[in-house]
C-alpha cells in the first residue's frame, strides 16, 4: 500500500514541476542552456551538486532505503549502500554534463511552443489531483 503514496507524491511532484517551469519561462531556460554550453567546469559543479543532493533525496524519500535494507546481504547500517548509490549518481551526472546545455536549450524551445504549453497544463492538472488522491488513499 505504501507504493500508492509514493506514486501519488511522484505525480504531484511532476505536476508541480510544470508550474515551476511555467514561472521560470521558456526564454530564461533557453538562455541558461546557451550559457551552460561553453562552461564545462560550472556544468560539472552543477551536475555533482544535483547528483549528490538528488541521490540522497531519492534514496531516503522514495522508499529505496527499505528495499535495499531487505536486499542488502550484510546486516547493519546501510552506509556502504548509500555511498555506492552516491558514487553511481555522481558518475552518471558527470557523464550527462556534456549534454546538459543542449538538453536545457531543447526544453526551453519546447516550452516556447504554445500548443505544447497548453498540453502540458492539460496533463499536469489531472496528474496533480490523481497524485493527491493516491497519496491520500495511502495514508
Amino acid at each position: 500500500m505504501w507504493w500508492l503514496g509514493r506514486a501519488g507524491r511522484l505525480l504531484a511532484f511532476l505536476a508541480g514541476c510544470t508550474i515551476v517551469l511555467d514561472i521560470i519561462g521558456s526564454e530564461r531556460i533557453t538562455a541558461w542552456g546557451v550559457s551552460l554550453q561553453g562552461k564545462t567546469a560550472e556544468v560539472r559543479l552543477y551536475a555533482v551538486g544535483l547528483a549528490s543532493g538528488g541521490s540522497f533525496a531519492v534514496f531516503e524519500v522514495s522508499g529505496l532505503n527499505d528495499v535495499v535494507a531487505r536486499a542488502w546481504p550484510w546486516p547493519g547500517d546501510l552506509v556502504v549502500a548509500r555511498v555506492l548509490f552516491f558514487i553511481v549518481a555522481v558518475a552518471l551526472a558527470l557523464g550527462i554534463e556534456r549534454f546538459a546545455g543542449p538538453a536545457v536549450v531543447g526544453v526551453g524551445r519546447l516550452l516556447a511552443r504554445p500548443r505544447f504549453e497548453w498540453w502540458l497544463r492539460v496533463i499536469a492538472a489531472p496528474l496533480f489531483f490523481i497524485g493527491f488522491v493516491l497519496d491520500y488513499l495511502a495514508s
